[in-house]
């Protein structure tokens, strides 16, 4: 992992247990008293685009992140308690795996792109007529 990965995730909060209303400017207005937000990352379920009630918000200096999750752990807000730490980069067997999955997804689709054009060869064929009855 290069530098500036593992310096953002210095001055990255990973909150969790949020109100699945709480968007990006509820966020921006929770960690904006400690000090410039330079990122937000809300977690969201993928089918429905629903919160999971996740976020990573990054800040600009590890201190202002450590005020937020000093003030925010712990604290009850939209009528739940939320949890704040100090966000963990993924380990480079996780982001490998990620990336080996994404190619055999990509392999998978490329496949079934040619399958689909074989089928629609194959079907096309069928449908045209024998060269003796054409005129």
């Amino acid at each position: 992992m290069n530098t500036t990965t593992q310096d953002n995730s210095k001055s990255t909060v990973y909150i969790s247990n949020l109100s699945y209303e709480r968007d990006r400017n509820g966020l921006k207005s929770m960690f904006s008293q400690f000090g410039d937000i330079q990122n937000i990352k809300i977690i969201v379920e993928p089918a429905t685009n629903q919160s999971r009630g996740m976020a990573f918000v990054e800040m600009a200096n590890p201190s202002q992140a450590m005020n937020a999750i000093k003030a925010l752990d712990g604290k009850n807000v939209d009528g739940r308690t939320v949890k704040a730490k100090f966000a963990t980069p993924l380990k480079k067997s996780s982001v490998s795996r990620i990336e080996e999955k994404r190619a055999e997804k990509k392999k998978d689709l490329s496949y079934v792109k040619t399958q689909l054009a074989k089928k629609a060869r194959n079907e096309e064929k069928r449908n045209s007529l024998p060269f003796f009855l054409k005129k």
